[in-house]
This record gives C-alpha cells, sequence and structure tokens, in this order.
C-alpha cells in the first residue's frame, strides 16, 4: 500500500462512524511488521486514525504471524463460519484483486460476509507493473468496471487515485537496475514474456502509479442467498 493510498482511504473512511464501521475486517492483512516496519506509513495513515476513532480492527491473512488476528481464506467455505463470527460491518479489500484469479467470487464473498447495509473498501492497481504475490493477473480496473464486479452492491465513491509515486523512486535508490533493462533489450528471444514485462517497467520512468479506489455498500435487499454461490478453489488462496 502507498502512502497516498493510506490517507486518500483514512479519509474515505472518515466520513462514517465507528459504530458504522465496527467491527473493520482487513483482508489480505500481512503481520504486525510489515504494516508497522516495512510500510509503517500504512499503520501510522491508516490504521493507527481507526484505532483512535475507536473502530476495532481485525486483520485476516491465509498465514500465521504477529498482528494477525484471524488466520483464513476468505474464499473458503470451510473458513467462512469463523470470519462470519466476528460480524464485521466493513471490509478493506486493499490490493488483492489483481491476485486471484476470479475477482467476481472474491467481490460475492465480500458481500456475502458484511450483508446488507455493509460496506466494501477497496482499492487495486490501476496504473502499476506486474508483481508476483505469488500471482498478477494484471486486473487493472477503472471505477466503472469496479462497479459492475460489484454489483448489486452501490459504489458510493470512486475513483482514480495518483499515489505520487513512480518506478523512478526506485531507479533512484538502485540506478544499477537501469542497466538490467539496458542488457536485455537486444534479447526479446530469451524468455519473452519477461523480456516485456522489464520493457514495460520503463513506462513508469515518466508516469506515477495509480490506483482505483472505491467504497460500496450492499443494498438492503441483498441477503446472502440471493448472491450467487463462491467455489471453494485452492488458487483461491490470499
Amino acid at each position: 500500500m502507498f502512502e497516498a493510498e493510506a490517507a486518500w482511504l483514512e479519509r474515505l473512511l472518515r466520513q462514517w462512524a465507528p459504530e458504522q464501521l465496527s467491527p473493520l475486517l482487513n483482508v489480505g492483512s500481512s503481520t504486525r511488521a510489515f504494516r508497522e516496519t516495512a510500510q509503517p506509513w500504512t499503520d501510522r495513515r491508516l490504521f493507527q486514525p481507526l484505532r483512535q476513532r475507536g473502530v476495532r480492527l481485525i486483520h485476516l491473512d491465509s498465514k500465521d504471524g504477529d498482528g494477525i488476528d484471524l488466520r483464513a481464506d476468505i474464499l473458503s467455505d470451510a473458513d467462512l463460519p469463523k470470519i462470519m463470527a466476528f460480524r464485521p460491518k466493513a471490509i478493506l479489500c486493499c490490493n488483492i484483486l489483481e491476485h486471484v484469479r476470479e475477482p467476481d467470487a472474491l467481490a460475492r464473498r465480500c458481500m456475502e460476509i458484511v450483508g446488507p447495509g455493509g460496506l466494501i473498501f477497496v482499492t487495486v492497481p490501476h496504473s502499476y507493473p506486474h508483481h508476483r504475490d505469488p500471482i498478477d493477473t494484471m486486473y487493472r480496473p477503472a471505477p466503472d468496471e469496479l462497479a459492475r464486479l460489484f454489483r448489486p452492491a452501490a459504489m458510493v465513491k470512486g475513483e482514480i487515485v495518483d499515489v505520487g509515486e513512480s518506478y523512478r523512486g526506485q531507479v533512484r535508490l538502485r540506478p544499477w537496475i537501469l542497466f538490467r533493462h539496458i542488457l536485455r533489450f537486444p534479447f526479446p528471444f530469451i524468455g519473452f514474456e519477461g523480456w516485456k514485462r522489464s520493457m514495460a517497467k520503463l513506462y513508469w520512468l515518466a508516469h506515477n502509479y495509480r490506483i482505483t479506489g472505491a467504497v460500496f455498500e450492499v443494498p438492503p435487499g441483498a441477503e446472502s442467498g440471493r448472491l450467487a454461490p463462491v467455489v471453494d478453489r485452492a488458487e483461491h488462496q490470499i
């Protein structure tokens, strides 16, 4: 998560009272060390203000680790009861959709968990290089595409956010990585897909990364039974 992304989310979340958000389920949370040390702005700009407002946070991930409150695969039917036991009113689904093979299944599951009147806060890359975690499907939606994905939930707000960062920042810290692109350029026949990804990164020397951010509200008539079922498959592990 970028610092500008965390700040954008916090401003958006501030529009709802704590009792409308709490408990707030943070899907794909990673560990406390990741949130507070590797990406300290995530805790400082997003989670700390939420805690100060009295919002109860539930950090969910598919792996164990310090700072993970609930180990579960959100797309597993077997894990669903223990997620539902927390009765989340809102969900943070940040930078997850590009890492699952069926984002529509994840959208349906989020709506099922929060239920009618629940809120789903979503961020996903809009202009960003390929990055494995462990896969990247290159899902890069605009707000209108997200709105279709999360139907019948209503999009309360959706926009494309320039995060003010780019590949230039990585090159500034490690200038030698440019030589990888230069050395690889004449040899597209040695791993063409990797060559394309390498060359594509050069685009972000001149352009900032951008994310699509949105918040959805599940309508009163969208009981979980009316949503299409989610298929439990191993590749959905996040």
